[in-house]
């Protein structure tokens, strides 16, 4: 019962100098040494490691958070040196062939099935009130190029004040009646089909957001505008995640980004299906769409 905690205190040994550590390894029976510097010190870590050459023991490196977004990106061998590739999307390499001859396949197929539907809701849309069938809207597509993306028009006709999108909110009567069916169930977005075809959208990527949304949120949150390294697309990892509707507050933005981020740097063909299957089957409707 008076037995002491023992303490570790008098096995602290303070070094003056780096040059010191050899002998203060051996001399004390150290398994391990790690170094805590930062990736901006990266020449001291090398003066160090060649100090340490001739310790047979572990040596680890901890790095600052920023090295480990660094190092966590994929290297690759260009002119025979390791590359770190900082910005470059998973579907950039050779594999992102097969994403757009399926998108282009998977948008043909979906047309044709959809032509009897497509026709019907166009009927509907005249009939509602004056105006196109179609909306189109500036966007941006993939390293910034501008296009025309395609919906069907679910608003009456109206005028924006110049540099200003208004956001649908709920109950938004400038929705006509079979609009708000079609934003309900997503129906709007089938043209979307044909900007595929086109080669300016993929079937799965991020959705495109309105030029104003990119000016004021390329700022704000940090890598928004890589978003736009891929084509963006008819629906996302974000939205099967219920990122859906209207982006009412800089925390509903940066939610959507960071999902966004997430696909673009995880791509796989695999994950284009899971995507597009889960859509089919749930995500055509959603509390947040209207």
């Amino acid at each position: 019962a008076g037995r002491e905690t023992p303490s570790f205190t008098s096995n602290i040994e303070k070094l003056d100098h780096l040059y010191q550590i050899p002998a203060a390894a051996m001399r004390h029976a150290i398994h391990e040494i790690w170094l805590a510097l930062p990736l901006a010190e990266s020449a001291k870590l090398q003066d160090v490691q060649y100090l340490l050459r001739n310790l047979l023991v572990d040596i680890r490196w901890v790095p600052d958070t920023s090295a480990i977004g660094i190092l966590s990106n994929k290297t690759v061998e260009f002119l025979g040196m390791p590359v770190v590739e900082l910005n470059r999307p998973a579907s950039g390499s050779i594999h992102g062939l097969v994403k757009d001859v399926f998108d282009k396949l998977f948008a043909l197929t979906a047309l044709v099935l959809l032509m009897p539907l497509m026709l019907t809701l166009a009927v509907l849309i005249k009939l509602s009130s004056p105006g196109p069938v179609l909306f189109r809207q500036p966007r941006l597509g993939l390293n910034g190029r501008r296009f025309d993306v395609y919906k069907f028009r679910s608003m009456k006709v109206h005028t924006e004040a110049s540099g200003k999108v208004t956001q649908a909110t709920r109950n938004d009567p400038r929705i006509t009646r079979i609009g708000h069916f079609m934003r309900r169930t997503s129906l709007d977005e089938l043209p979307q089909f044909i900007n595929v075809l086109k080669g300016e959208m993929s079937v799965v990527g991020p959705r495109p957001h309105a030029l104003q949304h990119n000016d004021l949120y390329k700022d704000k949150l940090a890598h928004y505008m890589l978003r736009h390294r891929v084509k963006p697309g008819i629906t996302g990892w974000a939205q099967i995640h219920g990122c859906r509707g209207e982006t009412d507050s800089d925390e509903k933005m940066a939610r959507r980004v960071a999902f966004d981020l997430h696909y673009i740097r995880h791509w796989s063909f695999w994950m284009d299906l899971k995507i597009i299957l889960w859509t089919a089957f749930k995500g055509w409707t959603d509390t947040n769409a209207y």
